[in-house]
């Protein structure tokens, strides 16, 4: 929620300083590239918090078990055992 403040009082700061015919630098080209850096930040912080990633809710690494890359990981502890061989105790 923090980060969402931030944003939005820096996108409200800049909006109000752009001025694309006025006389200085700073407001007609500086704040609406500034504007348009902190616009695309925020959307991307924004995607990431609303997307939610299927590994994310079960503890799984990007869908590698505890049988390892190859499903062959521990076949002592009783996970994995298969795709390579696995190894025995």
């Amino acid at each position: 929620m923090k980060w969402f403040l931030i944003y939005t009082a820096m996108l409200f700061g800049l909006w109000h300083a752009i001025d694309l015919e006025g006389d200085t630098v700073l407001q007609s080209a500086v704040a609406p590239l500034a504007f348009a850096f902190v616009l695309i930040a925020c959307l991307v912080w924004l995607a990431g918090k609303i997307i939610k990633h299927p590994s994310s809710s079960s503890g799984d690494a990007g869908g590698v078990g505890t049988g390892g890359f190859f499903g062959g990981g521990d076949s002592c502890g009783g996970g994995g055992g298969g795709g390579d061989g696995g190894g025995g105790c």
